[in-house]
């Protein structure tokens, strides 16, 4: 009995060393697993054996937990499974590539930098809106990533257009009760004002990957942008979500289009900008036209 017993919890650990860590694999009866990751990666490429012929068949849980260096991984697909909350905390990840496998339960929880999910089979856009949908909480069926249902972008939508229609104080009473600790602030402004910088961030997302997206979903996510512009009296969140959390062309030129900027409010567009944000400052003075520049700086002339 006792050996029987040593047998049970006796495991052979494989390490493979790189130069930013370690990757330790535990064996299984299928294969070996992956069960923790040590060190400073940013990108980490699980292999699909490791020396000795032995394949990696799973990532085990908590098998990430809290890497925040981390900002991509790429995962073979002879991975069949991965443990619960195996990337939890990970808060700089932005890509995953993975196959489509069975997950465990919040497998993504705390990733909040998101930006793409890549797997076999789906377009992009949906690889897009699968990491929108993780990074902002949606319900277990809009984040599995185990089977891709042909419907999931009317899901998407179904769950973005009741968050624009939910008041934007939503939950904020639970948060009260949960304890201000739990969330930095008790200032409903504020809380309001996330609130729709999510939903301002969730329409830009869906506008930029339009695969599927209905004429009338379209319509109701574009009016939600142009009606938080900067300067708009119901709040200038669509442009705080550009500046905070989408700095680039591709998410300015969408506000550009729908005409979120204009002579009324482009020079506090700019103001609002820190030095770590030249191309945003750049683009919205070429809006403007060539005298843009000029009367930018003519404006801290004594």
């Amino acid at each position: 009995m006792l050996f029987q017993i040593f047998l049970q919890r006796y495991h052979v650990e494989t390490e493979c060393s790189y130069p930013e860590g370690n990757l330790v694999f535990d064996e299984r009866a299928d294969g070996l697993s992956l069960i923790r990751v040590s060190g400073n990666f940013t990108l980490v490429e699980v292999p699909e054996m490791v020396p000795g012929g032995q394949k990696v068949t799973s990532l085990s849980k908590k098998a990430f937990l809290g890497k925040k260096t981390i900002k991509k991984i790429i995962i073979p697909d002879t991975v069949t499974s991965i443990g619960d909350w195996c990337f939890a905390g990970c808060t700089n990840l932005e890509s995953v590539v993975m196959p489509s496998c069975k997950a465990g339960e919040g497998i993504f929880t705390g990733c909040s930098q998101l930006k793409e999910i890549i797997l076999p089979g789906i377009s992009e856009g949906m690889g897009a809106l699968i990491a929108g949908a993780v990074r902002y909480g949606a319900p277990p069926h809009l984040t599995d990533t185990g089977v891709i249902e042909p419907d999931r972008f009317a899901k998407w939508d179904a769950w973005v257009k009741a968050l624009l229609e939910e008041p934007d104080d939503e939950g904020f009473t639970d948060q009260i009760l949960c304890g201000e600790e739990d969330y930095g602030s008790c200032d409903k402004e504020a809380y309001e004002s996330r609130r729709r910088v999510m939903k301002a961030a969730l329409c830009i997302m869906r506008l930029l990957n339009p695969e599927s997206l209905s004429d009338e979903n379209m319509t109701i996510m574009s009016d939600y942008l142009y009606r938080h512009r900067e300067g708009s009296a119901e709040g200038d969140e669509s442009w705080i979500a550009v500046r905070d959390l989408f700095p680039d062309k591709k998410h300015f030129d969408l506000l550009n289009r729908l005409n979120c900027i204009d002579d009324t409010n482009r020079d506090i567009m700019i103001r609002s900008l820190k030095d770590d944000k030249q191309e945003l400052k750049s683009l919205l003075m070429k809006t403007a036209g060539s005298d843009a520049a000029d009367r930018f700086f003519s404006a801290f002339e004594l």
